[in-house]
């Protein structure tokens, strides 16, 4: 049986569940840890830190300590909905550029692809990854996005699958300097329901 899943907005009342996975050890961005960052900025101004989660305006910082302005889009917290408990499982984006009031497939070179997204390790392996990408291709067709593009490292084995399941289809395999010297693979997926 498939994955149950919600996706939901970053909110005060789902900050707890997001802050235990930050402090277990958990980081939301998987090419560096920014549990700590995270952790700081939700103890300063929770309000703040939710606002900018979100997908509105701010900076991030690179692998090479460069800030740069962040792409707006969504971000969405994973939460299991086929345990009685109704654990906070993982965080997923989406994002893109504009041009005259569209939004197109290319991206800056900073940005791997349009989505991102990881899972808790206890959680990993029970498709909610796979099925919280679906969801959000349904975000991205909705945005006006007919298709997206989405990378991981050639070594990830569960996350290639999970883009497959979701009819990604293998265009390129490059390497991201910035990230890393490790070949990655981009894939193209639709967004058409």
């Amino acid at each position: 049986m498939p994955a149950r899943i919600s996706l939901q907005v970053p909110d005060r009342a789902l900050l707890g569940a997001y802050e235990t996975a930050l402090r277990g050890g958990w980081s939301p961005n998987t090419t560096r840890n920014v549990a700590p960052e995270q952790l700081a900025a939700i103890a300063i101004d929770p309000d703040a830190f939710l606002a900018e989660i979100r997908g509105g305006p701010g900076r991030i910082r690179l692998p090479d300590g460069r800030e740069v302005d962040r792409i707006p889009g969504p971000t969405r917290w994973i939460f299991a909905e086929d345990r009685a408990e109704r654990p906070f499982v993982g965080s997923i984006n989406l994002r893109w550029q504009e041009q005259d009031g569209r939004p197109v497939l290319a991206l800056p070179e900073h940005v791997l692809g349009h989505v991102g997204y990881t899972v808790l390790p206890g959680f990993e392996g029970h498709g909610y990854a796979t099925a919280a990408l679906a969801a959000m291709l349904r975000v991205a067709h909705e945005a006006g996005l007919p298709e997206i593009i989405i990378t991981c490292d050639a070594s990830n084995h569960a996350s290639r699958r999970i883009i497959e399941k979701n009819g990604g289809r293998l265009v390129d395999t490059f390497v991201a300097p910035l990230y890393s010297p490790d070949q990655r693979l981009r894939f193209i997926v639709s967004t058409a329901p």
